[in-house]
């Protein structure tokens, strides 16, 4: 079974590792090995700390093991949505999206909206997001298109 529960600091080591190894196992498909490079030099644990502390932070566990997590800021910005790569297709984005939805509706807004990768678009569009942008961003001198997708609540 998988439990929903709210990130702590305690919690951003395996956060990065989990963010690290999936985006290399599972977004390589999409992405070129350099691109892959740059988007996993994520070691500033400060940052990852300050994501949790200011932003909705959601982990999704299963016995024990973080196997998800997820964000979403006060304005409806999601900012991550990151499933294990040994457990795709189980079900948890969905339930971690569910939470954040809630997390939404909660704070009374009437939109949710994220820069989406090329990997996670179908998952988003699955679940009722739109694209109404594109999203050209270059970092150390590599380039990335994401989509600028939302949903209305």
């Amino acid at each position: 079974m998988i439990a929903i529960k709210e990130a702590t600091v305690d919690d951003v080591d395996e956060i990065i590792n989990l963010f690290e190894s999936t985006v290399k196992a599972v977004n390589k498909k999409d992405y070129s090995p350099e691109q892959i490079a740059i988007w996993t030099n994520t070691k500033d644990r400060n940052i990852w700390t300050e994501k949790v502390e200011n932003q909705t932070f959601y982990l999704a566990e299963k016995d024990d093991q973080i196997v998800g997590f997820s964000s979403i800021d006060d304005s409806g910005y999601i900012d991550f949505m990151y499933v294990h790569k040994d457990f795709q297709g189980h079900g948890i984005a969905k339930a971690m999206l569910t939470k954040i939805e809630m997390k939404a509706k909660e704070l009374k807004l009437k939109k949710m909206y994220s820069s989406v990768s090329i990997t996670a678009q179908p998952f988003f569009k699955s679940k009722g997001f739109v694209v109404y942008d594109k999203e050209h961003k270059e970092l150390n001198g590599v380039s990335f298109t994401n989509a600028l997708m939302q949903k209305v609540l």
